[in-house]
Order: C-alpha cells, then structure tokens, then sequence
C-alpha cells in the first residue's frame, strides 16, 4: 500500500502524502494483518481443546475415590495443611485474627472450635507415600 501511494506519478499525489498519511495507513494495514493471525491462533487453540477434551473423555482414569479406604489421603491431619489451606478452614469457621497466627495457633483454633481434621493434601505428601499411591492405583487398575 505505502509502495502504491508512493510510486504513483502524480507529483501533487507526493506533495500531498505526508509522512503521518503513509504510518497511519501502514499502522491499520499490520493491525488488519495481526487480526487474521489472533483469529487463526484462536480457531487452532479451539480445535485443539476439543480433541484433548474427546481423548480425556475416552481414557478411563481411576478416582482417587476409588483407592482403598486405608490410603494416606483419607488419614486426616491438621499438620500436614498447607498454611493456606488453614487459613481456608479458619475462614469457613469464623475464626478471627488467623493472618497474624503460627500454624501452631490455627491448629489449636481449629482443635478448640471442634473444627474436623481435613484429609492431607496431595501436594503435602512425600515422594515414598505418592509412590505407595501410584502402585496402590496400579494394582487396582491391573486386578479389573
């Protein structure tokens, strides 16, 4: 476009161009351009999520409701919690003042509120007890 404009033969046509008519013409002809390419990384990004979601429906995963009764997660501790998941149950309970509280404190709060101890997390359990869940979830899946 700005080639167009410029080898054009009309001397008042380049008289009367300036410099800002060519960069404004310029600056809407690359949005015009980055349009198509947001819209066409769109369209792929949608495709790609219908696929990866028909393949999760496809693949059957056991439940980690489905792991015998006596795994690590249905243990419950209140010292295994992350701070953030206390402050959490702190919260839900309507006890006060737990930003500026220990761990230690939130645990005795919770304790003394008659608050139930939550199962321990995932992402609080060691490398050896994930172990011991994975190989737990295969033998199930190999006794079907």
């Amino acid at each position: 476009m700005v080639e167009a404009l410029v080898n054009q033969s009309d001397d008042r046509l380049r008289e009367t161009t300036s410099i800002a008519d060519l960069f404004l013409e310029t600056s809407r002809e690359l949005a015009r351009s980055d349009a198509r390419t947001y819209r066409s990384v769109d369209r792929h990004l949608a495709r790609t999520r219908e696929i990866l979601n028909r393949a999760e429906a496809d693949i059957e995963i056991p439940l980690l409701a489905e792991l015998p009764q006596d795994t690590l997660l249905e243990k419950p501790s209140y010292e295994r919690q992350t701070r953030k998941s206390l402050e959490s149950l702190c919260r839900t309970n309507g006890i006060r003042g737990y930003t500026r509280m220990t761990k230690e404190n939130m645990i005795s709060r919770l304790k003394d509120g008659g608050v139930p101890a939550p199962p321990v997390p995932l992402d609080a359990l060691t490398k050896i007890e994930l172990i011991a869940l994975l190989e737990d979830a295969v033998q199930r899946i190999n006794q079907r």
